[in-house]
């Protein structure tokens, strides 16, 4: 009887599919842990590190002189009546100076995570991405686009937006800061008049 039974066991192990250790993480979608973390593909996400400055600078300086000499003697004229009028002489001189310069100064920093939209038929990366902060009624939207190469993203998944190509950002809010922002419609009919 335990010969039977420890053969029925052996063929029912035999008979019977092998039983699997099902996994709670996805294996077709997991990564080795040695792997390069680099966004590379589509629909991978990197980090953009913005930090942009600029300094726009106008300078002109103007110096003009004019001057002119006029003069105008009597003569005989009709019937001798300018021999009456006197001899006038005219001299004038016109300096102008003048110089003007412009400084505009502005600076960006701040990060937004992008995500790979289309790579480039040599490779590189077309980033989008678009982030949105409402604070009461005041809505301010950062959107950034651009391509950057794979060899640029550092091991953390970061790229320098200096070194974006393309690079295309945009900063705009609405709600009531921005309205009292901007010049009222009075105030913009009067620039365009005077």
């Amino acid at each position: 009887m335990m010969k039977t039974l420890c053969a029925s066991l052996a063929l029912l192990s035999i008979l019977s599919p092998m039983a699997g250790a099902d996994s709670l993480w996805p294996t077709d979608k997991a990564r080795s842990m040695f792997a390069d973390r680099r966004a590379h593909a589509v629909g991978d996400v990197v980090t953009v590190v913005i930090s942009e400055s600029t300094t726009a600078v106008q300078s002109a300086d103007i110096d003009m002189k004019r001057s002119s000499d006029t003069s105008a003697g009597g003569g005989t004229g009709l019937w001798g009546l300018l021999k009456l009028a006197p001899k006038a002489t005219m001299t004038g001189t016109s300096n102008s100076k003048g110089s003007g310069s412009t400084t505009r100064n502005s600076r960006l920093v701040t990060t937004i995570t992008c995500r790979v939209a289309e790579l480039t038929l040599t490779g590189q990366l077309v980033i989008k991405g678009e982030r949105t902060v409402k604070v009461n009624d005041d809505l301010q939207t950062l959107r950034f686009t651009g391509i950057a190469r794979i060899e640029d993203i550092l091991a953390d998944n970061t790229v320098n937006s200096t070194v974006v190509a393309d690079a295309k950002i945009e900063v705009f809010g609405k709600g009531p800061a921005d309205r009292h922002a901007k010049p009222g419609l009075l105030s913009r009919v009067f620039g365009l008049l005077f």
